[in-house]
């Protein structure tokens, strides 16, 4: 017998894989950008280091919660 599917539930799943693909961009990038800043914090000045600071913790919670989403 065959089975039918309705096309609501195949355009859910499509939105979804596909969300799922955006999402896993994102960390991607987010990752990236967590490494870029690292790397700048590292060569920072005294004086710009703070600075550096909030972006890693800023990037780092921003990655914590698109992580926690998925």
């Amino acid at each position: 017998m065959a089975e039918i599917i309705s096309f609501g539930s195949i355009a859910s799943a499509r939105r979804r894989a596909r969300e799922r693909e955006a999402t896993e961009a994102c960390v991607q990038i987010l990752e990236a950008n967590l490494q870029l800043a690292l790397h700048l914090f590292h060569g920072a000045s005294e004086g710009e280091r703070a600075l550096r600071a909030r972006q890693l913790r800023q990037i780092a919670e921003l990655l914590e919660y698109v992580t926690r989403c998925m």
